[in-house]
């Protein structure tokens, strides 16, 4: 609900019950099923959630070597900071 607070459930016609976020089925989006268990679709939705989480985390185009390089600029420049500190 924090991810998605205007998340709702949606009964269809045939009394299966889907997941809805600002008119997009969540579950309908990943190809899951609808299910006549409420519980079971919150639990589909989350597995949209994390696994959309995952994509966009680790998306080619989010991925590039400048940011990959000021990371370890950081992590170079904090052990070279340590190793003075510590002689």
């Amino acid at each position: 609900m924090k991810l998605y607070p205007n998340a709702k459930l949606e009964y269809s016609v045939n009394g299966n019950c889907t997941i809805i976020n600002n008119g997009i089925d969540m579950l309908q989006e990943f190809l899951l099923p609808e299910t006549t268990i409420p519980d079971e679709a919150w639990r589909l939705a989350a597995l949209t959630i994390r696994t959309k989480q995952n994509f966009d985390r680790t998306h080619p185009a989010r991925m590039d070597l400048s940011t990959l390089e000021d990371k370890m600029s950081k992590i170079t420049r904090r052990k070279m900071k340590q190793h003075e500190k510590s002689n």
